[in-house]
């Protein structure tokens, strides 16, 4: 009969060079302390990294002192710390570089590190990061264990021999032991691999997964969704995985788009597609995501005289799932971001179309990331196009971003036609993305002339009669002569490409020329806007002003 369980197997047949992932002080000891007394006895080169400072369980010295006394005992080679926070690797953005630098610079054979069946949403994001910066490294194998959760083991190791020495190194733990019986738990998962064990002497095993390193993003996304679709869930949002795609429009930030990409695929709820629009970029953009990225469905434009309006057309028409993540190409998200956004989504009625995410971008004041508008749950009159989720039909039926605006203004302008189908959007600051592109509008006469001409051509076309006919005033007084301190201190919260507009007036050459060839042009746009016009009566409409 054919033996339906993993067979036992020795230290003798794996590799010798190891790297060892840890979200927290005492994980590696739970989940393969056997495996690393055994490799350091064969005299393997082992390296531990610890990837949280431990403090949500303690003092972080205390746990690293401990550690480090844990590793002594286990006979590790090396050991390390990253030192992130404790509690918050989910939402660290810099997880996937961090951890493709220890494998750059260490170049194992073996890598261990924690399962996706992990209860723990450090070890989830941990595994996340994990997947994703193994699929962009050099080829070795992962031995993925568990610590919350048993893993369904391929891998059956034999520890009975290092059982005793993984209960010491477990025992230099003290500030622990108060809290959980480490031996204890450690014992238990151990025991409960020899279940099919017939050898008596055979008293402690450690499970593991054990894939190609290339491997595991696949397989950690196939676990994934195979546990959102189990969660009991029947609604659209919930069903077949996370029910996503991300959409990207990009031009020439080959390095940008690597660093999103990444954090694409380090995400704890994986996206269904992955689109990129490339507008023909020639700095190798789509050579790139071709070679390191093909689970991405990318699209090159013909030419690169199409607006960022069109090509996220292009995406957006591409997208076959419930949920469009609308994503600018330099920004990163942390590994919890769908996973939080799509959770608030789900809260909410199916009313509200678009979840609006905070964004932290270079110089953007303390005083404004802070400010109380920035940081509440609201209802609002636009989105952050570079990191907003959204219900894709609506966006269908809002007709996606007006071609004509070209760039600049056009989340508001859609804003304005989901108010009007009688959706909404949702302000969410319980998850953030990280935007490379300096806070507030940007310095230059392109910026300028689409970012005055937009804001007429958008409020014509949806502004009340009563706030059209105050805006010049309002712009003048409210906008051009707003001060530097109160949009530093969060005096604009929605208005983002209002915020320094009064210095790019001031200190671009030639402005006012810039906007008299705007105002041209709202002019000549006139008979379009007019002919689209549908004044929004939601309470959520406000002028582009704060």
């Amino acid at each position: 009969m054919t033996n339906r369980y993993p067979p036992l197997t020795t230290i003798a047949g794996l590799p010798s060079r190891v790297l060892v992932f840890a979200p927290h002080p005492d994980d590696e000891v739970l989940g393969c302390g056997g495996a690393l007394a055994l490799h350091a006895r064969r005299g393997d080169h082992v390296r531990v990294v610890v990837v949280s400072d431990g403090g949500a369980g303690g003092d972080p010295v205390v746990r690293a002192v401990e550690a480090q006394a844990a590793a002594e005992v286990l006979g590790v080679s090396e050991w390390t710390q990253l030192g992130l926070e404790d509690g918050a690797l989910e939402r660290d953005p810099t997880l996937v570089d961090l951890l493709q630098r220890e494998l750059a610079e260490h170049k194992p054979d073996l890598v261990y590190g924690p399962s996706p069946f992990e209860l723990h949403s450090d070890h989830r994001a941990l595994c996340a990061a994990l997947a994703a910066a193994l699929q962009a490294g050099d080829p070795c194998r992962v031995h993925l264990y568990g610590v919350n959760r048993q893993v369904p083991a391929n891998f059956l190791l034999d520890t009975t021999s290092a059982a005793e020495q993984k209960d010491r190194a477990l025992a230099a733990f003290e500030s622990q032991q108060a809290q959980i019986d480490l031996a204890g738990k450690a014992e238990a998962f151990d025991r409960a691999y020899t279940v099919n064990v017939e050898d008596p002497a055979v008293e402690r095993v450690e499970g593991f997964m054990a894939l190609d390193g290339h491997a595991v993003q696949a397989y950690r996304a196939q676990v994934v969704r195979s546990l959102l679709d189990d969660d009991g869930e029947d609604d659209a949002v919930g069903a077949a995985g996370s029910g996503a795609s991300a959409v990207i429009s990009t031009w020439n930030k080959v390095e940008d788009v690597r660093a999103n990409l990444e954090g694409l695929r380090a995400q704890t709820h994986p996206f269904e597609q992955i689109i990129v629009v490339d507008n023909a970029s020639h700095d190798g953009t789509a050579a790139m995501i071709s070679a390191e990225f093909p689970e991405v469905h990318l699209i090159v434009m013909p030419h690169s005289k199409y607006g960022a309006c069109e090509t996220f057309n292009v995406g957006f028409a591409a997208v076959q799932t419930e949920l469009t993540a609308i994503l600018d190409d330099d920004v990163v998200l942390p590994p919890n971001w769908l996973e939080g956004a799509r959770a608030r989504l789900k809260q909410e009625p199916e009313t509200t179309a678009v979840v609006s995410t905070k964004i932290i971008e270079p110089g953007m004041p303390e005083a404004y990331r802070n400010s109380p508008a920035v940081n509440e749950e609201r209802y609002m009159s636009t989105f952050r196009g570079c990191a907003s989720l959204a219900r894709s039909h609506v966006l269908r039926e809002a007709g996606y971003y007006d071609e004509r605006l070209f760039i600049y203004g056009n989340e508001r302008d859609l804003t304005c036609r989901i108010l009007n189908l009688g959706y909404r959007v949702l302000q969410f600051p319980g998850v953030e993305a990280f935007h490379k592109t300096p806070f507030g509008v940007q310095m230059g006469k392109r910026s300028l002339y689409y970012h005055a001409r937009n804001a007429w051509l958008g409020m014509i076309k949806y502004a009340p009669l009563s706030d059209l006919l105050r805006m010049p005033f309002l712009v003048f007084t409210r906008v051009l002569l707003r001060s530097v301190k109160s949009e530093a201190e969060g005096s604009v919260h929605d208005a983002t490409g209002t915020i320094g507009i009064g210095r790019a007036v001031r200190e671009t050459p030639g402005a006012w020329w810039v906007l008299v060839r705007a105002s041209c042009s709202v002019l000549w746009n006139l008979p379009y806007c007019l002919r689209r016009r549908e004044p929004v009566r939601a309470p959520d409409f406000e002028l582009p002003l704060h």
